[in-house]
């Protein structure tokens, strides 16, 4: 018996792409499978778009987004509350399957159906060309999840829906880490089988998305308040405490990426993480200081160089 794949997309104001996603689909050499469409939302002509699809291949459903919160999270729990198959694929709205990805997925299922996800490299786009991201062996992928080294991304599992069911899909209302948050979830379970099929060709494709700093910076900073506090209770519960420490580098993320000295609200931002980092028991009451120092030595030094920079710029400081 050929199992069922259900395909999961959300989508939010994507009329202009999601038809490459939806045509790569259709485009299946496998073809028992379902899509499922959630829509966040949309103001364009998404919705449209959506039931010409739907009218050209029934296997292509479409819901609406009718309850809090809103974002892709919700999106694909509400899709997954609709998916009838055996097993499960998310996908985001501006990438795509090579034709082949369900045949080669499907073909390795019939050799690991104990398995609870398989895992499969993608390709990504960039510079008019895709390239292989190639998934490194790993003592612990998940360390590797908790270190904020994501060894694959959203589309490259196809898990068993009933297990998915089990850890109750996404957690919901996060606007970035959603994905590492549901990983480290799966990978933590006791029981947990998974396979990484490191040497076959890629079979989904990532397009990279251009993405406002200040939004982004903004949503990653309401994520870390919310996944930091999450994950360190799923730590707890699985008496896996000692993993915590892996967590730095989601802090260290944050002061890599998005602090800047400069700016008064970025500073209290960073101190705030550094209290929450504290009280969740990621960062020691030492380290937490010494932290603390040096941002403040640090902010201070570039507010007052950038005082005197300002002052050799100005035409007046030599009259």
């Amino acid at each position: 018996m050929t199992p069922t794949v259900s395909i999961i997309i959300p989508t939010y104001n994507r009329v202009h792409i999601i038809d490459k996603a939806l045509n790569s689909i259709i485009d299946q050499t496998y073809s028992n499978w379902e899509c499922i469409v959630v829509d966040d939302g949309s103001t364009d002509d998404s919705l449209n778009l959506l039931e010409q699809f739907h009218k050209k291949d029934q296997r292509i459903s479409y819901y609406k987004r009718e309850r809090a919160p809103k974002g892709a999270p919700t999106c694909r729990n509400i899709g997954l509350e609709h998916a009838h198959g055996d097993y499960v694929i998310f996908l985001d709205s501006d990438d795509y399957l090579m034709p082949f990805c369900l045949q080669q997925r499907v073909d390795q299922i019939q050799n690991h159906q104990d398995h609870d996800l398989l895992v499969f490299p993608m390709g990504m786009k960039g510079y008019g060309k895709v390239t292989k991201k190639e998934i490194e062996p790993s003592d612990s992928y998940l360390i590797d999840f908790l270190s904020f080294k994501l060894a694959w991304s959203i589309m490259c599992p196809i898990w068993k829906r009933s297990f998915l069911k089990i850890l109750n899909g996404y957690t919901e209302g996060y606007p970035r880490f959603n994905d590492p948050e549901l990983m480290i979830r799966a990978l933590i379970q006791d029981e947990v089988k998974f396979k990484v099929c490191h040497d076959l060709d890629y079979d989904t494709v990532y397009v990279p998305a251009k993405m406002d700093k200040k939004i982004y910076k903004d949503k990653v900073y309401k994520s870390l308040q919310l996944f930091i506090p999450d994950i360190c209770k799923t730590l707890d519960d699985h008496k896996k405490s000692d993993h915590k420490k892996h967590l730095l580098n989601y802090l260290l993320l944050w002061f890599k990426s998005f602090y800047l000295p400069l700016k008064t609200s970025r500073l209290k931002e960073s101190l705030d993480l550094i209290k929450l980092f504290r009280k969740q028991g990621v960062l020691s009451f030492s380290k937490s200081l010494k932290l603390k120092y040096n941002l403040l030595g640090y902010s201070f030094y570039n507010y007052f160089f950038q005082r005197f920079k300002n002052r050799l710029r100005r035409k007046t400081f030599y009259n």
